[in-house]
C-alpha cells in the first residue's frame, strides 16, 4: 500500500500539512532537469506518494521517524531549482518540501543561520539590512532556498571572489536530521560539513545551515563586447586576475549565445559580437572600463545594480539561467558542465570554440578554484542526438576539459564534486542504515 493511503503510516504524520492531489504530487515532483533530453526521458512521470510540509524541525523529526519505521522513501525538497533531478523521487514515497522551514535565526559579526527553507534572495535582504550579504547565490536567487543550494550547488554569482561552497570556511555549520526510527539532530562543522554538503539530501536532512557573510558593496552591472572570442576570453580571465578590483560576476558568453538574450537594454548585446558580464563594485567601476578599452572591447551597459522585480538582474542570464535563457527561445538545445585546466583555462576555452564553432556556444563562469581564477563551463550545445552529444565530450577530453556531467541524476558523476564521496557514504551508513533518503542518487551506495 502506497504511503499516501496507508492508514497506518498516516496516523503518525497526524497535525502535519499533508497534500496527496496528483497534480500537485506531478508538479512539486520536478526540477529543472527537462534542460537535458537524456534525464528528461528518464525521469518524466516520476513523482511522490505523498507530500509533507514541516513548519518546524520538531515536525521534520517526525516525518523521518515515521518513514524510518515504516520503510518509505523519502526525498527533501527545496525551491527545485536543480538542473540534475537532485530531488526528483525515482521511489515515490514522501516529498518533504522545506518551504516553511523559513525563519532567519540570526545575522552578526559576518556569520548568518538560517532554516533550510529559507529563500536565498530573502536571506539576502535581510544581511543587506545589517550591512552583510551572501558571499555567493546561484543564478536562481530568487526562487533556491538556503539548504537547496548547500545540498546541490557548488559554486555561483560571487564565486570570482570567495570560490567554492566546499572550500573551508564558506559553510560554517549544518544542522541535519538523520533517518532513523528515533532520528537524532547533528550539528556539523568543519571538515564534517563534507558528511551531508553536496550530497543531494541522500545523507541526512539539512535543516540549518550557518553561513559566511561579507560586507555588503553597492554593485554595478556592465557588459563588455569584443569582435574577437579570444580577445574576449583573455579579457575575462584578466579580469577575474586583478586582485585589486572586486568582483561578483565575470561570465564570457560567445556569439550567438547572446542573441538569445531577452529584455536588456538596446545595443546591450551588439550583433555578432562575444560578451562579458560582469558585476563590480562601484568604486572598482572605472578601472574595468579602462581595462575593457584597454583590450578592445566596448562597455556596451552600465547601471547600478538594483533589486527590483521589474528589472532582470544580469546574474539571471549567466550560470544555468544562461541555458534557461535559450531554451525560451529554442526547445531543441541543451547543454555541457565543464571543468578547466587549471594554469591553461583559456587556452582550452578558446580551442574548444574553434574545435565546436556554434555548435557548442562557449559560455565560461570565472571564478576562483585553488586559490587561482579558473574557469567552469556550461555550454550551450544544438542537440542532434545523444552519440553526438559525447562525441562532443570525447573531443574536448583531448583538450584536458572534464565534463561534470548534467545528463546524469547521480551524485558521483559530477566531476570534482565527489571529494567527499567516502565520507559521504560513511555517513550515510550512520545516519541513514535502511538508504531511504533520495534513494538511487548516490551509485556506491546502490552497490555496496
Amino acid at each position: 500500500m502506497i504511503p499516501a493511503a496507508d492508514p497506518a503510516f498516516r496516523a503518525q504524520l497526524d497535525g502535519l500539512e499533508l497534500i496527496d492531489h496528483p497534480v500537485q504530487l506531478r508538479l512539486r515532483s520536478r526540477d529543472f532537469y527537462w534542460y537535458s533530453p537524456i534525464l528528461k526521458a528518464e525521469l518524466d512521470g516520476k513523482a511522490a506518494d505523498l507530500i509533507v510540509v514541516p513548519r518546524t524541525v520538531d515536525e521534520v523529526v517526525r516525518v523521518a521517524a515515521a518513514c524510518a519505521r515504516f520503510g518509505v522513501p523519502l526525498v527533501v525538497r527545496g525551491g527545485a531549482t536543480g538542473n540534475y533531478g537532485q530531488m526528483v523521487p525515482l521511489q515515490g514515497g514522501v516529498l518533504l518540501d522545506m518551504a516553511r522551514l523559513d525563519r532567519t535565526l540570526w545575522i552578526e559579526r559576518g556569520r548568518g543561520r538560517f532554516e533550510a527553507g529559507v529563500r536565498l534572495g530573502d536571506a539576502d535582504v535581510l544581511c543587506q539590512k545589517q550591512g552583510w550579504e551572501l558571499r555567493m547565490f546561484p543564478s536562481t536567487r530568487r526562487q533556491a532556498t538556503v539548504g537547496g543550494y548547500v545540498c546541490g550547488g557548488a559554486a555561483g554569482v560571487g564565486s570570482i571572489r570567495y570560490g567554492q561552497l566546499r572550500d573551508a570556511g564558506s559553510v560554517l555549520a549544518l544542522k541535519v536530521v538523520t533517518c532513523e526510527p528515533a532520528p537524532r539532530l547533528i550539528e556539523l562543522r568543519g571538515a564534517d560539513i563534507g558528511k551531508a554538503l553536496h550530497a543531494y539530501g541522500t545523507t541526512s536532512i539539512v535543516v540549518e545551515v550557518e553561513l559566511a557573510l561579507a560586507p555588503a558593496y553597492p554593485w554595478v552591472e556592465m557588459v563588455a563586447a569584443f569582435d574577437d572570442f579570444a580577445a574576449a576570453a583573455h579579457f575575462a580571465q584578466a579580469l577575474g586576475e586583478s586582485d585589486g578590483i572586486f568582483l561578483k560576476l565575470d561570465s564570457l558568453m560567445a556569439w550567438p549565445l547572446p542573441r538569445y538574450f531577452r529584455g536588456l537594454e538596446e545595443g546591450t548585446l551588439p550583433e555578432g559580437r562575444h560578451v562579458v558580464m560582469i558585476m563590480v563594485a562601484a568604486g572598482n567601476a572605472a578601472t574595468v572600463r579602462d581595462l575593457v578599452r584597454g583590450r578592445g572591447g566596448t562597455v556596451t551597459l552600465e547601471r547600478r545594480y538594483v533589486e527590483d522585480r521589474a528589472i532582470t538582474p544580469l546574474y539571471e542570464y549567466t550560470w544555468n539561467h544562461t541555458t534557461l535563457q535559450a531554451l525560451k527561445v529554442d526547445k531543441t538545445v541543451t547543454y555541457l558542465q565543464t571543468i578547466f585546466p587549471l594554469g591553461a583555462n583559456v587556452e582550452a576555452l578558446i580551442a574548444s570554440h574553434e574545435m565546436f564553432g556554434d555548435e557548442v556556444m562557449a559560455h565560461a563562469e570565472f571564478q576562483r578554484r585553488q586559490g587561482r581564477t579558473n574557469c567552469s563551463s556550461l555550454q550551450v550545445v544544438r542537440y542532434s542526438d545523444e552519440a553526438r552529444l559525447w562525441e562532443i565530450v570525447r573531443g574536448m577530453e583531448t583538450l584536458g576539459i572534464r565534463l561534470s556531467n548534467p545528463h546524469s541524476y547521480i551524485l558521483e558523476d559530477k566531476g570534482a564534486r565527489v571529494l567527499s564521496a567516502d565520507l559521504q557514504l560513511a555517513f550515510k551508513r550512520e545516519a541513514d542504515p535502511q538508504g531511504l533518503l533520495n534513494p538511487g542518487k548516490m551509485s556506491r551506495w546502490t552497490a555496496a
